[in-house]
């Protein structure tokens, strides 16, 4: 299961959306500190190698230290497959979820050489739907699983843009700090906010 599982937001605009989280695994490399601090080392590891591919936004330094998982979101296909590449060549033992367009994922998958373990699809949204905000809010408060980025902050910062006391870089930036997972895509934030504003 993955907390960015949830994303909404149009096909055209998915296309340049994808998350990858490689998370240790519980019980086997916790086994003892020593065994702890290898995989440690492969995650941080792992994260070099996303921040040599150019994510949108990545989990901060101060929490990879210490976080069972490490996570960083990409604009691009493009960028998930080269760090898909190194991760299969490196070969670390840790576990590598990607997240996106089912129909990309699985081309790149493909062509790398990997086989998917498990795919898991989102059905959709059940329950009171009418209380939720509109659908273009919700492809920005989607981007964050934990729901760090509120429909509130959302129409606070088109407010501002609206009386130019923020400009549209700043706000998407501003909207994506919340996410200390640093799945939520600043280059897509500032596609819908740009959307929001007409």
């Amino acid at each position: 299961m993955t907390h960015s599982l949830h994303r909404k937001g149009k096909e055209d605009d998915l296309k340049s959306d994808y998350v990858i989280l490689a998370m240790r695994a519980a019980g086997i490399h916790d086994k003892t500190p020593e065994v702890k601090q290898i995989a440690r080392q492969k995650l941080l590891r792992i994260g070099e190698i996303m921040d040599q591919h150019e994510p949108t936004n990545i989990m901060m330094d101060r929490l990879r230290r210490f976080s069972p998982a490490i996570t960083a979101s990409f604009d691009n296909i493009k960028s998930v497959k080269q760090i898909l590449q190194v991760l299969k060549q490196e070969d670390l033992g840790i576990s590598i979820v990607v997240s996106g367009l089912i129909s990309e994922i699985q081309k790149v998958v493909k062509d790398v050489g990997l086989q998917m373990h498990t795919v898991h699809l989102s059905l959709g949204v059940f329950g009171k739907k009418e209380l939720l905000p509109s659908e273009e809010i919700l492809e920005l408060t989607t981007m964050c699983g934990h729901h760090c980025v509120s429909s509130q902050s959302v129409t606070h910062y088109v407010e501002q843009i609206k009386k130019n006391k923020i400009s549209l870089d700043a706000a998407a930036q501003e909207l994506a700090k919340p996410c200390v997972c640093g799945i939520v895509n600043p280059t897509r934030v500032h596609r819908i906010l740009n959307e929001l504003l007409t």
